[in-house]
């Protein structure tokens, strides 16, 4: 008898530890998927406050969101990066510490901006239970475009390779003489011993 309670004692531990694990999943998704629209409401924010800003419109000059201007700071919204073909909308802040792609995708630091010649890098988490931001890149495929919003423009990129790289290799980081524009994550999910690479060109 005592035995058996014992069992049902286990039984309860493991049903309850479950049931939290469950829990702390869904807990996270949706805390993600807050913080993600929070940050595209303020980058949208911005976006209002700088067609506003008769310093703007009289001097041409730039936010800080924008390229070209004052060095960005690590956490600041850089831009939106669409992905049509996947149903992709995310932030991008500056930088890819932990605290930045907790919420955002993030821009790597000492690449190219959006709009300037080179090589932009822009990285993100690819998990089923957090950081799902990049978790369908693999659907991906050549010639699929990608837009990214700046608080100025549109850019509009065509995806022209594609590969799996190891985590070593770090000729993704690699400066060009063209507008190119850059997405990396790992894989596979959960395992992610490789990075899955994103190659695009800018085509308008």
């Amino acid at each position: 008898m005592k035995r058996r309670s014992i069992f049902r004692f286990i039984g309860y531990m493991f049903i309850t530890a479950g049931v939290l694990l469950i829990l702390g999943c869904l807990f996270i998704n949706i805390k993600q998927q807050i913080m993600r629209k929070v940050a595209l409401e303020e980058f949208k924010t911005k976006i209002e406050e700088a067609y506003n800003s008769e310093e703007t419109s009289e001097e041409g000059s730039e936010p800080e969101i924008i390229p070209g201007g004052n060095e960005a700071v690590e956490g600041d919204i850089l831009y939106i990066l669409r992905i049509p073909s996947i149903d992709s909308e995310n932030p991008v802040r500056e930088g890819v510490s932990m605290g930045v792609l907790e919420d955002a995708l993030g821009h790597e630091e000492d690449t190219a901006y959006i709009g300037a010649k080179g090589n932009c890098v822009i990285a993100g988490h690819r998990n089923y239970n957090f950081g799902q931001f990049f978790n369908r890149l693999d659907e991906v495929q050549v010639n699929d475009l990608i837009y990214v919003d700046t608080a100025k423009q549109t850019f509009s990129y065509v995806v022209t390779d594609i590969k799996v790289v190891e985590p070593t290799d770090l000729s993704v980081l690699e400066p060009t003489d063209e507008e190119i524009l850059t997405l990396y994550t790992c894989t596979p999910i959960y395992i992610a011993t490789h990075r899955l690479v994103i190659t695009a060109e800018r085509i308008g």
